[in-house]
Protein backbone atom coordinates (compact mmCIF):
# COMPACT_ATOMS: atom_id res chain seq x y z
CA UNK A 1 0.00 0.00 0.00
CA UNK A 2 1.34 3.71 -1.05
CA UNK A 3 0.86 6.12 1.75
CA UNK A 4 -1.25 9.02 1.29
CA UNK A 5 2.00 11.32 2.45
CA UNK A 6 4.55 11.39 0.71
CA UNK A 7 7.17 13.64 2.30
CA UNK A 8 10.51 15.19 0.36
CA UNK A 9 14.21 14.44 1.18
CA UNK A 10 15.10 16.04 4.20
CA UNK A 11 18.76 17.46 2.94
CA UNK A 12 21.40 19.59 4.82
CA UNK A 13 20.78 23.25 3.41
CA UNK A 14 24.46 25.08 2.11
CA UNK A 15 24.36 28.81 2.41
CA UNK A 16 24.42 30.31 -0.91
CA UNK A 17 27.98 31.92 -0.78
CA UNK A 18 29.39 28.83 -0.15
CA UNK A 19 27.45 26.94 -2.90
CA UNK A 20 28.54 30.11 -5.61
CA UNK A 21 32.36 29.87 -4.42
CA UNK A 22 32.34 25.90 -4.52
CA UNK A 23 30.08 26.40 -8.48
CA UNK A 24 33.12 28.57 -9.17
CA UNK A 25 35.88 26.54 -8.34
CA UNK A 26 34.25 23.85 -9.42
CA UNK A 27 34.14 25.08 -13.09
CA UNK A 28 37.88 26.39 -13.02
CA UNK A 29 38.89 22.73 -12.01
CA UNK A 30 37.02 21.50 -14.73
CA UNK A 31 38.20 23.81 -17.48
CA UNK A 32 42.10 23.42 -15.73
CA UNK A 33 41.34 19.78 -16.53
CA UNK A 34 39.88 19.77 -20.14
CA UNK A 35 42.99 22.23 -21.17
CA UNK A 36 45.74 20.16 -19.26
CA UNK A 37 46.31 18.03 -22.51
CA UNK A 38 46.97 21.47 -24.72
CA UNK A 39 48.56 24.04 -21.82
CA UNK A 40 51.34 21.33 -21.08
CA UNK A 41 53.74 22.82 -18.19
CA UNK A 42 50.68 25.36 -17.61
CA UNK A 43 48.35 23.31 -16.25
CA UNK A 44 50.46 23.79 -12.78
CA UNK A 45 50.14 27.52 -13.05
CA UNK A 46 46.60 26.99 -14.13
CA UNK A 47 45.92 24.93 -10.82
CA UNK A 48 47.32 27.38 -8.92
CA UNK A 49 45.53 29.96 -10.00
CA UNK A 50 42.40 28.09 -9.45
CA UNK A 51 43.28 27.84 -5.82
CA UNK A 52 43.82 31.59 -5.39
CA UNK A 53 40.59 32.35 -6.71
CA UNK A 54 38.58 30.36 -3.79
CA UNK A 55 41.26 31.45 -1.71
CA UNK A 56 41.24 35.19 -2.69
CA UNK A 57 37.51 35.37 -0.59
CA UNK A 58 39.44 35.22 2.82
CA UNK A 59 40.92 38.75 4.12
CA UNK A 60 44.89 39.52 3.63
CA UNK A 61 46.43 39.45 6.66
CA UNK A 62 47.62 42.59 7.62
CA UNK A 63 51.02 44.09 8.40
CA UNK A 64 52.85 42.82 11.36
CA UNK A 65 52.66 44.71 14.33
CA UNK A 66 55.48 47.56 14.96
CA UNK A 67 58.28 46.37 17.23
CA UNK A 68 59.20 49.13 19.53
CA UNK A 69 62.94 50.13 19.68
CA UNK A 70 64.85 47.65 21.98
CA UNK A 71 66.27 48.97 25.22
CA UNK A 72 69.85 49.01 24.05
CA UNK A 73 68.93 51.53 21.31
CA UNK A 74 67.63 54.21 23.83
CA UNK A 75 70.84 54.39 25.54
CA UNK A 76 74.26 56.08 23.83
CA UNK A 77 77.51 57.05 24.45
CA UNK A 78 78.31 60.74 22.86
CA UNK A 79 82.00 60.79 22.71
CA UNK A 80 83.01 64.20 22.47
CA UNK A 81 86.82 64.89 20.96
CA UNK A 82 87.93 69.16 21.11
CA UNK A 83 90.42 69.62 18.64
CA UNK A 84 92.81 72.55 18.21
CA UNK A 85 92.78 73.04 14.10
CA UNK A 86 95.54 75.68 13.08
CA UNK A 87 97.64 76.19 10.03
CA UNK A 88 101.51 76.10 10.74
CA UNK A 89 104.36 76.20 8.38
CA UNK A 90 105.13 72.81 6.65
CA UNK A 91 102.92 70.18 6.10
CA UNK A 92 101.64 70.19 9.52
CA UNK A 93 100.44 67.19 11.57
CA UNK A 94 98.09 65.41 13.14
CA UNK A 95 97.86 64.43 17.33
CA UNK A 96 97.84 60.18 17.47
CA UNK A 97 96.12 60.74 20.24
CA UNK A 98 93.00 61.70 18.06
CA UNK A 99 93.26 58.43 16.27
CA UNK A 100 92.14 57.54 13.28
CA UNK A 101 89.67 60.60 11.55
CA UNK A 102 90.31 60.58 8.04
CA UNK A 103 87.88 63.29 7.34
CA UNK A 104 90.39 65.79 9.16
CA UNK A 105 92.53 65.32 5.45
CA UNK A 106 89.23 65.92 3.19
CA UNK A 107 87.95 69.28 2.52
CA UNK A 108 86.47 71.12 4.66
CA UNK A 109 88.50 70.26 7.65
CA UNK A 110 91.54 70.26 5.66
CA UNK A 111 91.66 73.78 5.30
CA UNK A 112 94.05 73.41 8.49
CA UNK A 113 97.08 71.08 8.22
CA UNK A 114 97.29 70.80 12.08
CA UNK A 115 95.06 69.04 14.49
CA UNK A 116 95.84 68.64 18.19
CA UNK A 117 93.63 66.95 20.96
CA UNK A 118 92.72 69.31 23.24
CA UNK A 119 90.23 67.22 25.83
CA UNK A 120 88.28 64.17 25.05
CA UNK A 121 84.36 63.89 27.03
CA UNK A 122 81.88 60.61 27.56
CA UNK A 123 78.37 61.37 27.76
CA UNK A 124 76.06 58.88 28.57
CA UNK A 125 72.76 59.95 27.51
CA UNK A 126 69.22 58.26 26.78
CA UNK A 127 66.50 58.90 24.54
CA UNK A 128 64.44 62.29 26.05
CA UNK A 129 67.62 63.53 27.58
CA UNK A 130 70.71 66.12 27.20
CA UNK A 131 73.98 66.39 28.37
CA UNK A 132 76.25 69.10 28.81
CA UNK A 133 80.27 69.90 28.79
CA UNK A 134 82.18 72.62 29.56
CA UNK A 135 84.33 73.64 26.74
CA UNK A 136 87.97 75.02 26.87
CA UNK A 137 86.71 78.77 25.75
CA UNK A 138 84.54 78.77 28.77
CA UNK A 139 81.38 78.23 26.52
CA UNK A 140 78.64 75.46 27.49
CA UNK A 141 78.20 72.60 25.21
CA UNK A 142 74.83 70.74 24.83
CA UNK A 143 74.13 67.59 23.29
CA UNK A 144 70.51 65.71 23.07
CA UNK A 145 69.75 62.65 22.36
CA UNK A 146 66.32 62.59 20.82
CA UNK A 147 66.09 59.03 20.13
CA UNK A 148 66.56 56.11 17.88
CA UNK A 149 65.74 56.55 13.81
CA UNK A 150 63.87 53.63 11.88
CA UNK A 151 67.36 52.99 9.97
CA UNK A 152 69.25 52.37 13.01
CA UNK A 153 70.45 55.68 13.43
CA UNK A 154 70.20 58.40 16.26
CA UNK A 155 68.48 62.01 16.17
CA UNK A 156 70.33 64.24 18.07
CA UNK A 157 70.89 67.96 18.46
CA UNK A 158 73.76 70.30 19.58
CA UNK A 159 73.66 73.84 20.75
CA UNK A 160 75.68 75.90 22.96
CA UNK A 161 74.86 78.83 24.88
CA UNK A 162 75.79 82.28 24.65
CA UNK A 163 78.69 83.91 25.56
CA UNK A 164 78.00 85.03 29.05
CA UNK A 165 74.77 83.76 28.88
CA UNK A 166 72.45 80.88 29.61
CA UNK A 167 70.28 80.52 26.71
CA UNK A 168 71.23 77.94 24.18
CA UNK A 169 71.99 78.84 20.32
CA UNK A 170 70.98 75.88 18.03
CA UNK A 171 74.14 74.43 16.03
CA UNK A 172 72.90 71.42 14.58
CA UNK A 173 70.43 68.92 14.50
CA UNK A 174 70.89 65.37 12.50
CA UNK A 175 70.55 62.07 12.10
CA UNK A 176 74.31 60.23 13.20
CA UNK A 177 75.09 56.99 12.33
CA UNK A 178 76.78 55.03 15.31
CA UNK A 179 80.20 54.96 15.68
CA UNK A 180 80.31 57.55 13.01
CA UNK A 181 81.69 61.06 14.02
CA UNK A 182 80.47 64.34 13.09
CA UNK A 183 81.93 67.52 13.27
CA UNK A 184 80.89 70.89 14.66
CA UNK A 185 83.06 73.87 14.38
CA UNK A 186 83.55 77.70 13.96
CA UNK A 187 84.80 79.02 17.13
CA UNK A 188 88.07 80.94 17.24
CA UNK A 189 90.71 79.08 19.56
CA UNK A 190 94.43 80.05 20.31
CA UNK A 191 94.64 81.66 16.25
CA UNK A 192 93.26 78.86 15.02
CA UNK A 193 89.63 77.26 14.96
CA UNK A 194 87.88 74.79 17.97
CA UNK A 195 86.66 72.12 16.42
CA UNK A 196 84.36 69.48 17.95
CA UNK A 197 84.17 65.52 17.03
CA UNK A 198 81.27 64.03 18.14
CA UNK A 199 80.46 60.13 18.03
CA UNK A 200 77.55 58.14 19.30
CA UNK A 201 78.39 54.60 20.50
CA UNK A 202 75.70 52.27 21.19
Amino acid sequence: MKPLFSFPETRKMTPPFRRSRRLCLGVVTSLVASLAGSLGPFAAFATVTAYALDASSDPPPGPPPSRPPSPASLFINAEIMVLHAANLPGPGSIDPAIGNLPQLRSPPLSAYNTYELINRKILPLTAGTSGTYTLPNGRVLQVTFVGPTSDHGFHVKTAINQPGGSAYLKLLELTAKPNDPFFVAGQTYKGGNMVLAITLHP
